[in-house]
């Protein structure tokens, strides 16, 4: 637990994690294997289970992040034949059966996931992304696509692709912090040209 951390509220549960000074973990929220960038919060009753999240991640509440598979190619998929400690809490098996339960999520910067979302394991979700609430992502996200539903598909993007390539290069995201409150009109701004032009001038 990162119980001497001032960016985790007492309530919430942290295991083999790393979270950034800078991030916000709210009350509920279950970190386990997983790494949160600067300015990243986390709100109420969300789960993170193996997940690299980067910097400026906007993550609603009740969401499950990283979830974990059973084997389909075996006679069962109950994890109860091939995992020593298992959900059933019950161990039928001394070894654990070659079979990767978890794999890693891989979350830009910039990411605006809503609420009640589902992210299956092995996904990645690129810079800019927005996750709508109630999606159920199970394949990749591309950078600064907006997705929704069940399964998720792209609703649009957020700019067109010049826009989002100038913006991939630009990575405002590893900015230093001085750098982005100077600018700070540049994010005030819907006019995405002038707001890159200033970014790239000013570093």
């Amino acid at each position: 637990m990162n119980l001497f951390n001032p960016a985790t509220s007492f309530f919430s549960r942290i295991e083999y994690s790393t979270v950034s000074k800078k991030a916000k973990i709210y009350h509920g929220v279950k970190l386990d294997h997983s790494v949160v960038g600067d300015y990243t919060y986390i709100c109420h009753n969300t789960k993170v289970v193996y997940a690299k999240i980067g910097k400026y991640c906007s993550i609603a509440e009740n969401s499950y992040i990283g979830l974990p598979s059973h084997p389909l190619t075996f006679i069962s998929s109950s994890p109860i034949f091939i995992s020593p400690i298992n959900a059933t809490g019950y161990s039928w098996t001394i070894k654990q059966v070659p079979f990767n339960e978890y794999k890693e999520v891989k979350i830009g910067n910039d990411v605006w996931i809503g609420a009640n979302v589902l992210i299956v394991g092995g996904v990645s979700i690129g810079d800019g992304a927005v996750i709508g609430a109630g999606a159920i992502v199970t394949k990749d996200v591309a950078p600064y696509a907006i997705v929704g539903g069940i399964p998720a598909k792209i609703i649009r993007y957020r700019f067109p692709n010049d826009i989002i390539q100038r913006l991939l290069e630009l990575k405002w995201w590893d900015k230093s912090e001085h750098i982005l409150k100077r600018n700070m009109s540049a994010f005030q701004s819907n006019i995405i040209e002038d707001s890159i032009l200033k970014l790239t001038e000013n570093i």
